[in-house]
């Protein structure tokens, strides 16, 4: 039988050893990882990436891919440094970036590029949630959402962010939501739908942009050069411009063919054929 003092003593060491046990198992809430310039560093640290992983890319480095990453899968964050992400001319068609329907992408100061997706989401395809900062998007192709791409039952915020050169197919040459999506701040410009509607984006699910530019899109074969509402979608539109976009069929503007679209304290204009005119719904406050 052990006496008081050392059971005191036993008492201590359990104590001590389970503390100890404790500081050796611990890790970091938020574990960063510096991702050395090339394709295969960027791929394995994606692939392992634990949640609340932050993963800070090489400081001006393209990352040249010549096959798709692994979708994320978790929540982590990925902080470009003046960086760029994107597919080498010489491989097959895959979308730059994404997102599973578990993940949880913060994407920052990163360009995306050169994406060449055959379903959705050339530049990013987001099937979870999805925050993008300081980037830029530009160059990708799809057959929808030729830049990004929100899915079904999706978040997605883009602030401070410019898309343009982006093309998709069908609907969306810059942007297609079919979740949950707020822009901010960003520039939406030059992106072409090539036989659907949407040049800039096309809305089925719920979007808000604010103090943002949906200017100078493209519907070549459709309506809607820069913004389609579509399939009950909800779109408000707060202190931005939906400017000089143009379409094959009115309106080149703004098309509301089933929900609702808001404008507040925006300005539709010198869009071609018409602004929002010849929509099948009219859209209160634009003038057409």
């Amino acid at each position: 039988m052990f006496s008081r003092k050392s059971s005191a003593l036993v008492a201590q060491a359990m104590c001590a050893g389970a503390l100890a046990s404790v500081v050796a198992t611990a890790t970091p809430a938020s574990a960063q990882t510096v991702v050395p310039c090339s394709e295969g560093a960027l791929s394995t640290a994606i692939g392992n990436a634990s949640a609340g992983a932050s993963l800070v890319l090489a400081r001006g480095c393209t990352y040249s891919l010549h096959m798709a990453l692994p979708p994320i899968q978790t929540t982590i964050t990925i902080v470009g440094r003046n960086t760029t992400i994107t597919r080498d001319t010489t491989a097959g068609a895959f979308g730059i970036l994404s997102v599973a329907s578990t993940g949880n992408l913060t994407l920052t100061n990163t360009t995306i590029t050169g994406g060449n997706a055959p379903d959705f989401g050339g530049g990013i395809a987001n099937r979870g949630r999805l925050t993008v900062t300081g980037s830029s998007i530009h160059d990708n192709g799809a057959n929808f959402s030729g830049g990004i791409g929100g899915g079904s039952g999706t978040v997605t915020r883009i602030v401070n962010t410019s898309i343009f050169h982006n093309t998709a197919n069908v609907n969306g040459g810059g942007v297609a939501n079919d979740g949950d999506m707020t822009i901010v701040n960003s520039h939406i410009t030059d992106n072409t739908a090539t036989s659907g509607v949407g040049g800039g984006l096309a809305n089925d699910g719920t979007l808000r942009i604010v103090s943002s530019d949906v200017n100078v899109n493209h519907a070549l074969g459709n309506r809607a050069g820069g913004i389609a509402n579509i399939g009950g979608g909800t779109t408000n539109i707060t202190s931005s411009n939906v400017n000089k976009n143009d379409a094959a069929v009115a309106p080149g503007g703004i098309l509301n063919s089933g929900g609702v679209v808001t404008l507040v304290a925006s300005r539709v204009r010198e869009n071609t054929p018409t602004n929002c005119a010849d929509g099948d719904i009219p859209i209160p406050n634009c003038a057409n």
